[in-house]
């Protein structure tokens, strides 16, 4: 802080920021609270497919074997982010949550093979959660991916 005087002689309080010392560098979260708030995304992707995929076993059985790949797919990749800090597992949770989203997607406008009831259904509960939940590990994994690029 420096007080330098005006032209009428009263004081003027001014901050500034020592010139030595440059602003530090904070990320939002550490990584290894990163990861598991991954994981927890992760298992809960699984969640909300184990929820729905008791209706789609009867329905559209392809559908349904989509799903257990999703959930089968989830359990190491959840196990991996727990214990490793790697591009690669956070480039593989990122897969695990833009599958789903995508096929949601594609669900919802043109619709996949032998689920022609879904077009136009975007305000399915479980959908929407599993949206949500996609979307916010889609960020999450862009986000450690971009802070570990620049920390290299």
């Amino acid at each position: 802080m420096k007080s330098p005087t005006q032209s009428n002689g009263a004081a003027v309080l001014t901050l500034t920021r020592p010139a030595d010392r440059p602003p530090a560098a904070t990320l939002p979260i550490s990584e290894s609270t990163a990861r598991l708030l991954g994981a927890a995304a992760v298992l809960s992707i699984a969640v909300i497919h184990i929820l729905d995929a008791v209706g789609t076993y009867q329905s559209t059985r392809w559908i349904f074997w989509a799903y257990m790949a999703v959930i089968f797919a989830s359990v190491p990749v959840a196990l991996v982010l727990l214990h490793f800090a790697s591009p690669l597992v956070w480039v593989a949770a990122g897969g695990v949550a833009a599958g789903p989203f995508l096929g949601y997607v594609w669900s919802r406008t043109i619709g996949l093979p032998g689920d022609a009831p879904d077009v136009g259904n975007w305000l399915c509960t479980l959908g929407m959660a599993a949206l949500f939940v996609e979307a916010s590990l889609l960020s999450l994994s862009a986000t450690r991916l971009v802070v570990w690029r620049r920390s290299r």
